[in-house]
């Protein structure tokens, strides 16, 4: 049966391990092992494909709730990780070492790395110092405008120069108005019948117009974008054909991911690199895609699913990888009956 394996925030780099369902003792070691890769945690910050268990001290179980606290080691080894990896926690009963359990790990919001512990002593200083900077340019600005207030240029003129603008004689300037001349106009009507003949010509021209262009945009919808969607599907089918795969399978998965393939078309390399025993391609496409589309997610699970297993090279039965992505599912897609049904059987 699955645990239900949650990460609460107690401090920077420090946080709360609770482990639900648990019908062990408190002496107790875990195997974490990411999805990305199926890489083990061996240290801080180290990954790698051997497995390593870690000893977990100070532990407690209480109505099968396995509690106690985890430092940086486990901590910022995950939150280090990317927000699409998810984290896969065996753990094992030191005291009766045939009994193990495993569950996916749920990170809470509130932890938080080491390192945010030194971004919260230097807050408050970077503060101070903003609040210096802010009053030292608001004193430059008041000193600057009373400099301004005083500068000599903007006086006012003196009583002796406004008697001298009001006593100089006004020179008065005598229009002679000129003689309007006015000039006949004769218009000479156009013929009504021609003007009409000009508006009909304006309007079929208009009328022109717009079905052409109404014609240029049915052509481009119609004929552009289906030119443009095939020859982006015929780049993608080369790229993400397995025919041409060379040695470096990474190098191919990712030319064919940025081609943008759809949910169907990954489907079908992952089926063509299985019957090519090109097993890593189609193990990391699963693993890559299954963190968020569900009915990737769900075939993965089948993968190793007993009721839906059928023999090949690439995937063995395993019960608690499946478990894993049929939980993997459900976060994507929370109503998947399927998922719900197997999940349920597993558990049991």
């Amino acid at each position: 049966m699955a645990l239900r394996i949650e990460l609460e925030g107690y401090k920077p780099g420090i946080a709360r391990f609770l482990a639900q369902k648990w019908n062990g003792s408190a002496d107790i070691d875990i195997l974490i092992q990411r999805n990305q890769d199926n890489y083990y945690l061996s240290g801080l910050n180290q990954w790698g494909p051997e497995k390593n268990w870690h000893a977990l001290n100070n532990m407690s179980v209480d109505n099968e709730q396995l509690i106690g606290y985890v430092d940086e080691w486990l901590v910022d080894s995950l939150l280090s990780q990317e927000n699409s990896v998810r984290f896969l926690i065996q753990i094992r009963d030191e005291q009766n070492e045939s009994y193990t359990d495993s569950g996916v790990v749920n990170i809470g919001e509130t932890v938080f790395p080491s390192s945010a512990l030194k971004t919260q002593t230097e807050q408050p200083q970077a503060i101070e110092q903003n609040t210096i900077e802010i009053n030292e340019v608001n004193s430059n600005s008041v000193q600057s405008d009373t400099i301004e207030s005083l500068d000599p240029q903007s006086e006012l003129p003196t009583v002796e120069e406004e008697n001298q603008a009001m006593t100089e004689p006004e020179v008065e300037i005598e229009v002679t108005p000129e003689p309007v001349t006015t000039q006949e106009v004769i218009s000479t009507p156009e013929p009504t019948k021609s003007r009409s003949k000009l508006r009909i010509f304006i309007l079929i021209f208009i009328i022109l117009l717009i079905l052409s262009g109404l014609g240029a945009l049915a052509w481009y919808f119609l004929f552009s974008q289906d030119k443009s969607s095939s020859d982006t599907s015929i780049q993608g089918n080369s790229q993400c054909n397995v025919a041409n795969v060379t040695s470096d399978d990474l190098t191919f998965i990712q030319q064919c991911l940025q081609s943008k393939p759809n949910t169907d078309v990954l489907i079908d390399i992952i089926n063509q690199a299985k019957q090519a025993n090109k097993c890593n391609i189609a193990q990391r496409l699963y693993a890559n895609q299954s963190l968020l589309n569900a009915k990737i997610a769900l075939l993965y699970a089948k993968e190793y699913d007993e009721k839906f297993y059928h023999n090949n090279t690439c995937f063995k039965v395993d019960k608690e990888t499946a478990i894993y992505w049929y939980e993997t599912t459900l976060n994507n897609d929370p109503n998947n009956a399927l998922a719900k049904e197997r999940l349920a059987e597993l558990q049991k």
